[in-house]
């Protein structure tokens, strides 16, 4: 099994029209089975399909489709759990999905000794899947039972998992486009604006002129939105020395639909950064500014770009 380049495939992964409710945080995800690759030495361990990273993921390591292994979430004690949102398979691009073995029946097994089965829709998109019953717990098992076959590849990977309670929601945005003022030159679009919008961090927006001064990226919504919180990620952080590397922005000017905008200022470092905005507006441009020049490469690198309601 081999891997493409962990940036330049990834797709826009949306779920449009769902309202998820308030994330739980898991303390712990863990495996009775795992895949190491045999010519990388990559571990596809359980832990990595908690990160927004989409060339990370769980994978079994049985050699086959894993039918009976598990991957089991510990909770910082006991919670509600009213549901969760998988995205079952592999995610780096379609040819990938195509390949691996895609989730076609789950099973969950809980600590009062009950359990339920549910079944997964064969397509390429991240699934909410609502509880019969909300269940207050501090575990949860989910047992692989039933595949969809893949082309190539016979194992089964979980991109990521995300657990809700039952309260309020808060989920990003999801849905909407992004443009940009230019694009770095590859025959692959490896680079697109819209990569700045497909939900995962390692995944990059890379601007086409000299430093990426002056240059934006514009969010659409295609209508009207409340927007609370705005979230980016600005540099290569796949490492340390690729952070440092790239450039990265020290400041960007926010533009909205009705003309008003707001300048905010971004530390230099890996990672989301989180801003809270309460506007109201139908798109959103971001204007990069300060530039902090790269010790490698003079390209201004854009993970993600976010927005919660």
């Amino acid at each position: 099994m081999t891997r493409s380049t962990l940036s330049a495939f990834a797709l826009f992964l949306l779920v449009p029209g769902l309202s998820f409710a308030k994330q739980l945080p898991v303390a712990e995800l863990s495996s009775n089975s795992t895949l190491t690759h045999k010519e990388t030495g990559v571990v596809y361990e359980a832990p990595k399909a908690l990160n927004d990273n989409v060339a990370d993921m769980w994978i079994e390591g049985e050699g086959s489709a894993g039918l009976g292994k598990y991957v089991e979430a510990k909770f910082d004690g006991e919670v509600e759990v009213a549901g969760f949102r998988i995205w079952a398979g592999c995610f780096i691009d379609a040819e990938f999905w195509a390949r691996h073995n895609r989730i076609k029946s789950i099973e969950l097994k809980y600590p009062d000794f009950t359990s339920e089965r549910i079944e997964l829709e064969d397509k390429m998109e991240a699934q909410f899947i609502k509880l019969k019953e909300p269940k207050t717990l501090s575990k949860v098992k989910i047992y692989l039972r039933a595949t969809y076959d893949g082309n190539t590849w016979n194992d089964t990977p979980i991109t990521k998992l995300e657990f809700f309670d039952k309260g309020g929601i808060e989920a990003p945005i999801e849905g909407f486009t992004v443009t940009g003022s230019s694009e770095y030159p590859d025959e692959d679009h490896a680079y697109a604006p819209a990569l700045a919008g497909d939900g995962w961090l390692d995944s990059h927006w890379v601007e086409g002129g000299e430093t990426g001064e002056g240059e934006w990226l514009m969010a659409d919504f295609g209508g009207s939105e409340t927007v609370a919180k705005f979230g980016i990620s600005v540099g290569f952080d796949a490492t340390d020395s690729f952070f440092a590397g790239a450039n990265r922005a020290g400041r960007v000017t926010l533009t909205f639909s009705d003309g008003s905008s707001k300048d905010l200022k971004l530390e230099d470092k890996k990672g989301l950064q989180t801003f809270d905005l309460g506007v109201s507006t139908s798109s959103v441009k971001v204007t990069f500014h300060d530039i902090i020049k790269g010790k490698t490469n003079n390209d201004l690198y854009v993970g993600e770009l976010r927005f919660w309601k």
